[in-house]
């Protein structure tokens, strides 16, 4: 077998990772480019011959993941999408938003006149994701299914958001059976919502996560940060804007809002979830129960993940209408890292007056606009538009879906035997240079750090 690194090579996002076995091409995670308009480009690129590939695998829905799969399908890639059931009900709504707002921007930019050509065009179109979602093939968790004759695989839960797997391959041949397992992106056992993941006992070889490889995240007082802003913008007439991942993030968001105010500890403010993705995802999360860690008692959700003032939004002229509202009220918005959607329009608004905050809860990788305004920008370009930022920023580091070095670590010293190799990717440079050296020394594992486009040939355990 061959691994070729298509994606999230020292980068954290567009995910894409392609296996030769035989004839047969099997590509792991089709995921968008995020960021740097350099890293965005290579969306528009042809990664590799789509009508070549045989089976996708998902490791979870998020689009750094999944949001490449509809320009894949529209560049002939026929083949099913397997994935978890979760995974493929999130990636339901997670690939028609998608496409939604690749057109929105599109249309977006060609009413502005700021596109590089004319006229702009969305990267791909709701009619592509529906196409791409007639692909899909849910399998069971923690169950050995074939793709073809020596190969097969089986997903184990990754405890990252709703649906998130660990993908582990089994390939017979004549000198003897294989094992490559995916990390895909590890959580830990400190989220309120979703359950850890599970030990994986030993492979041959590894592709691990090492978004958070270089730190620790800080134990902080979560609920008190949180009840301070809310307080603040209370106090001050102002709008507490959270941007946050529509998936996994807002759900922590508002269990915590919901927490707080069951409490007493916090006012009654209206909490505005403008996203109708993030929505539907709430939704779904409450008919996967068993993959949640929530407190239930006879059924029921000892706090459900909705703060008795929840009010969704569901167009853009709601969302609109919001912006110029005036508080105090609680805003949750998408994109999580400020890379597009209705979020960029509340901090146009937002950002100019100190009475209001930005929360962050997720993180922000380089060159987004969010890590721009973590770094303390006295101005902030929005849709090509100097903002200027005199709102007060705040960042919770500690909310973090990904595991951190110490995760990682603690997760592979459960494996009774080394891996032969273990190829670090889903990172920034610094961070995989810090996971790399403490795996090397701490653990005397063989690692290696590939480059975009590098192939490596596996061979059997020796």
């Amino acid at each position: 077998m061959q691994i070729e690194f298509l994606g999230a090579a020292q980068t954290v996002t567009g995910s894409r990772t392609l296996l030769h076995h035989g004839d047969k091409k099997i590509l792991v995670d089709c995921g968008l480019y995020q960021g740097s308009r350099e890293l965005r480009d290579r969306n528009w690129a042809e990664f590799t011959e789509a009508p070549d590939i045989d089976f996708v695998v998902l490791t979870h829905a998020h689009v750094d993941h999944s949001g490449y799969l509809p320009k894949l399908v529209s560049e002939g890639f026929k083949g099913p999408v397997y994935c978890s059931q979760s995974t493929a009900e999130l990636c339901k709504i997670m690939l028609r938003d998608s496409a939604h707002l690749q057109e929105e921007d599109a249309r977006f930019a060609n009413k502005k006149g700021y596109s590089r050509h004319q006229p702009a065009l969305p990267l791909y179109t709701s009619e592509d994701a529906e196409a791409a979602l007639r692909l899909f093939r849910p399998v069971p968790m923690d169950t050995w299914v074939e793709l073809t004759e020596g190969l097969s695989f089986r997903l184990l839960r990754a405890g990252h958001i709703l649906g998130a797997c660990i993908v582990q391959f089994s390939m017979s041949e004549e000198n003897g059976v294989r094992t490559l397992t995916f990390s895909g992106d590890l959580g830990h056992g400190r989220q309120n919502v979703i359950k850890g993941p599970v030990a994986v006992d030993q492979t041959d070889y590894l592709v691990l996560e090492s978004t958070y490889g270089d730190r620790l995240h800080p134990r902080e007082d979560v609920m008190g940060i949180v009840k301070e802003q809310v307080h603040y913008v209370k106090e001050q007439g102002g709008v507490l804007v959270i941007p946050a991942f529509t998936v996994g993030r807002t759900q922590e968001v508002l269990y915590m809002l919901k927490v707080l105010e069951e409490r007493g500890e916090i006012p009654n403010l209206e909490v505005y979830v403008d996203s109708p993705m993030a929505t539907a995802v709430t939704d779904l999360y409450m008919r996967h129960k068993d993959e949640l860690r929530l407190s239930f008692e006879n059924g029921q959700l000892q706090y459900p993940l909705e703060p008795s003032s929840y009010i969704p939004v569901r167009s853009v002229d709601e969302s609109m209408l919001l912006c110029m509202r005036n508080g105090p009220m609680i805003v949750i918005s998408a994109a999580g890292m400020l890379t597009g959607g209705r979020i960029l329009h509340h901090l146009k608004k937002r950002l100019p007056s100190r009475k209001n905050v930005v929360l962050f809860v997720g993180y922000q990788a380089e060159d987004t606009k969010g890590r721009l305004l973590q770094s303390g920008l006295p101005t902030l370009r929005i849709h090509h538009e100097p903002v200027e930022v005199r709102a007060k920023i705040v960042t919770i580091e500690s909310l973090s879906a990904h595991a951190d070095t110490n995760d990682l670590m603690d997760w592979l010293r459960q494996f009774s035997h080394p891996p032969k190799k273990v190829f670090l990717n889903h990172g920034e440079p610094q961070s995989i240079k810090a996971l790399c050296y403490r795996i090397r020394h701490e653990l005397g594992w063989d690692v290696v750090v590939p480059s975009y486009g590098d192939k490596f040939e596996l061979g059997t355990r020796s």
